[in-house]
């Protein structure tokens, strides 16, 4: 069931669409998605974590479970994320975790500390997208005027285009380009200031 009245902000649950994909905030463009993945999140006491499909946009990845798990879907935006690392452990599956601040309205107050692990496939199409967003979204940030409060501004459709058509595709990892922008109505558009310690 969709979420669509929860402010697109929230990092916990964010708005769904009536066939659980994630509400596009205006100006998103979403470059991939990603079955077979396991999320797990920690903000001081409150646990997240569940089973499903990732999503990767211009602004943020998208993780909705498949309706198990103790959350419908969580959203991690490219730019709050820090600490990234790409995890290759002997025993069990590869994963990427990191830690994000907190966005407002939502129940994590601290910062959180999130896992994506990959328990499906490889990774050679997924990883280099997502750190060339990531190095997208940083350097935007990065441009912006000192002391002022950052706006999450999304990347460059054109920009995504081009990493799409320059993109690796391996045989081995089953993540979904999106060449063209999936059917999917638009959230409600929130800019949402960043807020940095």
């Amino acid at each position: 069931r969709g979420h669509a009245s929860r402010p697109a902000s929230m990092s916990d649950n964010p708005p769904l669409t009536p066939d659980r994909q994630p509400a596009p905030i205006h100006n998103e463009y979403f470059v991939l998605s990603r079955h077979g993945i396991y999320f797990s999140a920690r903000s001081g006491s409150l646990k997240f974590e569940g089973k499903g499909q990732l999503y990767l946009s211009t602004l943020r990845v998208i993780f909705v479970s498949d309706g198990r798990g103790s959350m419908n879907a969580f959203d991690l935006p490219l730019a709050t994320m820090r600490d990234e690392a790409f995890n290759q452990p002997i025993f069990g599956a590869n994963n990427l975790t990191g830690t994000s601040a907190p966005l407002d309205g939502s129940s994590c107050h601290e910062d959180i500390k999130w896992k994506l692990a990959f328990n499906e496939g490889g990774v050679g199409t997924f990883l280099p997208l997502f750190f060339r967003l990531l190095t997208e979204m940083r350097a935007m940030l990065s441009q912006q005027q000192s002391g002022t409060i950052p706006t999450a501004t999304a990347i460059p459709v054109a920009t995504a285009s081009e990493m799409l058509q320059a993109a690796y595709v391996d045989p081995n990892d089953p993540t979904k380009l999106y060449v063209t922008q999936p059917d999917m109505p638009v959230a409600v558009a929130v800019a949402t200031p960043l807020k940095y310690d």
